[in-house]
């Protein structure tokens, strides 16, 4: 059975409806069709929405994780959130959820993502679990992530279209049809990158000028934050009253895995304090800058995100 909702919403919830458990595993460099030596491999619960909760936690930021989850693996996660101090809520569906195997080349500072499409969700159980939730609905509701099979590009954007009627700010990261119907319920921030956005409009968008016609594009359908990640260049923060791009500090790359849920969450807290345009940003930015130099198996720590946003190079567009 899923664990009952806390008698006092936090003001943050986070919907995963496709959860992992990601396996990440550092070696040199990838040799296709050979034996590869690796490091110690790290083996944790994840999925965008639950990579979002654990930074919101380091931040200081109380959350309530939900989403469709595996029957199996409801005690891992839990085990995993309890301690950040997330309160977990995930509707069970029959199975094991999915393994999603991260190859991390540390000489070459790529990853290798190797993602299969996880157990099998109904429409009943999205709706027990979206019912439950809009009826305490939080201020801030992320939803991101892929879907299950047996759901489609149409249920994510009932969950938006849900969330948004009951009265929450809802922040939007995912790709492809999901991502494209979902938009059309005019979330309140969404958060591609590059090449999702690219996609979306049918267009390469070379530099910054191409990102910020794009990004105004998706503000004139009623979006009125976009942030669009463009990898170690920074990111565009297209906010009401102020366009600027934000690039974080130089940091020793040690893994790329959860930058974008990072950032996510920095964005979700800014929201939620009623941050200025460039404090967004900076908080944004500190958050994926420390995401990708965290210690291996570790998390990053609270005064390195601060430092880091302090560090950030924001201007005005």
């Amino acid at each position: 059975m899923p664990a009952e909702l806390p008698s006092i919403t936090p003001r943050i919830a986070t919907v995963t409806l496709n959860p992992a458990l990601d396996l990440t595993i550092p070696l040199p460099a990838l040799t296709i069709g050979a034996v590869n030596r690796a490091g110690a491999a790290e083996l944790r619960p994840a999925g965008k929405g639950v990579n979002v909760s654990a930074m919101l936690a380091l931040l200081g930021e109380a959350s309530l994780a939900t989403g469709l989850l595996g029957a199996e693996d409801l005690p891992a996660f839990a085990a995993f959130l309890k301690p950040l101090g997330v309160f977990s809520a995930f509707e069970p569906v029959p199975g094991r959820c999915r393994i999603n195997v991260k190859l991390v080349e540390t000489a070459a500072g790529q990853v290798t993502d190797i993602n299969p499409p996880g157990p099998t969700a109904s429409p009943a159980a999205l709706e027990a679990m979206l019912g439950r939730l809009v009826a305490r609905p939080p201020g801030i509701a992320v939803v991101s992530g892929s879907l299950p099979p047996g759901l489609g590009p149409a249920d994510l954007a009932a969950v938006v279209e849900r969330l948004r009627a009951a009265g929450s700010q809802v922040v939007l990261d995912s790709s492809g049809p999901a991502f494209a119907a979902a938009l059309e319920a005019r979330p309140a921030l969404v958060k591609p990158n590059r090449d999702e956005l690219s996609a979306l409009l049918g267009r390469p968008l070379p530099d910054r000028a191409a990102l910020v016609a794009a990004a105004r594009e998706l503000q004139g359908r009623g979006i009125p934050h976009v942030v669009v990640s463009a990898g170690g260049e920074g990111a565009l923060f297209a906010l009401p009253g102020a366009m600027l791009w934000a690039k974080p500090p130089a940091v020793p790359l040690t893994t790329t895995v959860g930058a974008g849920d990072a950032m996510v969450a920095g964005l979700a807290a800014a929201l939620a304090r009623g941050l200025a345009p460039e404090a967004m940003a900076r908080l944004a930015t500190g958050c994926a800058a420390a995401a990708v130099s965290r210690p291996h198996g570790g998390l990053p720590q609270p005064a390195e995100i601060a430092r880091l946003a302090e560090a950030a190079h924001v201007e005005s567009l």
